[in-house]
């Protein structure tokens, strides 16, 4: 629990300075086209690079305080506690099943060597936030079906 609080802290410190690189990189290229006439050569796609980092890391942080929608449709049917932790496994095994495409995508972009527009750096480095966010999410997932407890823990901080 403690190893995933740690992760959880760390988590939102990167997802908060990409946040702020993306604020960041967006004013100052708007300050050099009104003021210089010139726009700043890749802040745009850097932007958004950070902008898909500071998303990705935000699916982990709101699986760790169950802050993301879920069906609720069954909660009447079934025992509620049986019907989370039944949840919490398939939303597990669903996101390691996307984590195997997204590892896929991800060697196959290296292998084809692929490169950001304009900036030209090497994608398959930024693409592997993708899996880890799923790697991520669903060991979350798969700890909260052990003890549902640690989702009530997690979701106060």
């Amino acid at each position: 629990m403690g190893l995933v609080r740690f992760l959880m802290r760390l988590e939102s410190l990167i997802a908060a300075l990409a946040y702020a690189a993306t604020t960041a990189l967006l004013l100052a290229d708007v300050i050099a086209r009104e003021f210089f006439s010139q726009s700043l050569w890749g802040a745009q796609q850097m932007a958004v690079l950070c902008s898909i980092l500071a998303a990705m890391v935000g699916l982990t942080l709101a699986t760790g305080r169950s802050a993301h929608f879920r069906p609720e449709f069954a909660d009447g049917v079934l025992p509620f506690k049986f019907v989370d932790r039944l949840g919490d496994v398939l939303s597990a095994a669903l996101l390691l099943m996307f984590c195997f495409f997204a590892m896929e995508f991800v060697m196959e972009s290296r292998s084809f060597s692929d490169r950001v527009p304009v900036v030209n750096i090497l994608l398959w480095p930024v693409q592997i936030i993708v899996p880890y966010a799923l790697v991520s999410s669903a060991l979350k997932h798969l700890l909260f079906a052990w003890n549902p407890q640690a989702k009530i823990e997690l979701k106060g901080g």
